[in-house]
């Protein structure tokens, strides 16, 4: 028999499972796709960024190479520059022309080379009167960056000569000058300035406001009834209505002009009022609210802001040693301070006159004389027969003939005779207005109460009147 080796194994499998293993890997299986599932929502919820650009395998070499060094390249391009300074600005300054100065030494002062100061000087010349300038005027100048040369162009200048015109020379593109003037319109406002006296009328009034040329036509109103030296005391009161011309850009045009103003005296024990008035056939100034005129035949005092050193009346002469008529009243005031005329009239008398020194004497309506004496000199165009108006300087206060000081020795005669002149002047007589002057007058006196009762005292505000 052969041998036919030992016998091959045999597996059997069986066709029905066992149970626990069947059940592990169902479990398995499930716990699986369990966390497939979770691990998937986990991935959709999760934020997503958008992916960085991949290099492409067939990228060359050389490619990636550059596009390794590219960020250094990109990193340096992006780097920020520094920006280029900016260009200068213009320069705009002002200058007043001083003493003897011009409008060409400023723009040399400075710096503006010689061709551009006469050129501009050659075109502002056809526009305003260089030489006319006054001491003071103000030039406003702008002036571009320096060039190579080391000075500034002359951009642009302006010039106001008077508050309604302004001259403004400007520079083109081209380097040539061109100048435009500019008129302003003006409109006339109120204002209205009040206080109490400190110290002056003068200084408490400027402080309140008013213009000089204003005050001083105030006080030369008020001249004829009062004594600014004696009169006035501290706490009487002023207040002044002034109409004054303004441009549409808040420039003053002129001096103002009183139109109402009202005063106290002896601390409160006197009012005195004045308001302007044209009569048809007459000049215009002030009258009282009766229609009276302010301005007496004579003037209280001839002389400003003097003092009385000797009065009317029987007196011991300190020169002669004796007593005898002081035939008039002594104003001591310092040398050189000027005479006026007390009223209008013809010269009679003008010359050396023994005691009396230099003397002038004038003749007025209704008999009256008045007499200057001990001058220093006699004003130009003063002499025999020659006419004089109330108020015009006359000469100067001095101390020729038989004087002890400097002071004006002033006289007044009726129908020949030395009469007081502080007695007179107070009783002087005035010229009233009549007829329809009176009745326009009555009308203008109501026109500027309303306006003054409308304006508050400060700048100027309320509506000029009709």
């Amino acid at each position: 028999m052969l041998d036919e080796g030992p016998a091959p194994k045999r597996f059997v499998i069986s066709s029905s499972p066992r149970p626990d293993n069947k059940l592990n890997t169902i479990r398995t299986i499930a716990v699986l796709l369990g966390g497939l599932a979770l691990a998937a929502m986990l991935v959709w919820l999760a934020p997503r960024d958008p992916l960085p650009p991949t290099t492409s395998a067939e990228t060359e070499p050389a490619e990636i190479m550059a596009s390794q060094e590219a960020p250094a390249e990109a990193s340096s391009a992006a780097a920020p520059t520094e920006p280029e300074p900016p260009a200068p600005s213009p320069i705009e300054t002002s200058a007043r022309l001083k003493k003897g100065g011009t409008v060409a030494g400023v723009l040399h002062e400075l710096g503006v080379a010689a061709d551009d100061v006469s050129n501009a000087i050659a075109a502002l010349k056809a526009h305003v009167r260089l030489n006319r300038l006054p001491v003071g005027q103000e030039i406003t100048v702008t002036l571009g960056p320096t060039e190579d040369d080391g000075k500034p162009p002359l951009m642009a200048l302006s010039i106001r000569p008077e508050p309604r015109r302004e001259i403004t020379l400007e520079r083109d593109e081209d380097g040539d000058f061109s100048v435009e003037e500019e008129v302003f319109d003006t409109v006339a406002k109120l204002q209205r300035a009040s206080g109490a006296v400190e110290g002056s009328v003068i200084v408490s009034a400027e402080a309140a406001g008013v213009p000089r040329p204003a005050l001083v036509e105030m006080l030369r109103a008020f001249s004829w009834d009062v004594n600014f030296q004696h009169d006035i005391k501290v706490g009487d009161r002023f207040d002044v209505l002034i109409e004054q011309d303004w441009t549409s850009d808040g420039w003053p045009v002129d001096a103002g002009r009183v139109l109402w103003a009202e005063l106290t005296t002896g601390g409160g024990e006197q009012s005195f009022s004045i308001y302007r008035f044209k009569p048809r056939d007459g000049e215009e100034f002030f009258y009282n609210g009766e229609g009276e005129s302010v301005v007496k035949a004579l003037l209280r005092t001839p002389l400003n802001m003097s003092r009385i050193s000797s009065r009317f009346g029987l007196r011991h002469h300190p020169v002669l040693r004796f007593t005898r008529l002081h035939a008039g009243v002594d104003f001591a005031a310092p040398p050189g301070t000027p005479i006026l005329a007390a009223g209008a009239g013809r010269v009679v008398e003008a010359g050396p006159n023994g005691g009396y020194g230099r003397w002038i004497k004038i003749s007025h309506s209704d008999g009256l004389a008045t007499g200057y004496a001990h001058l220093s000199r006699i004003a130009p165009g003063v002499r025999r027969s020659a006419r004089v108006k109330q108020g015009q300087v006359i000469g100067y206060v001095g101390t020729s003939g038989l004087s002890t000081g400097p002071h004006l020795h002033f006289e007044v005669h009726r129908a020949g005779r030395p009469v007081d002149p502080l007695s007179l002047a107070r009783t002087a007589m005035r010229s009233r207005l009549s007829g329809e002057d009176l009745t326009r007058f009555k009308a203008r006196v109501a026109e500027i109460d309303r306006a003054r009762e409308s304006t508050k005292n400060g700048s100027p505000s309320g509506e000029p009147l009709p």
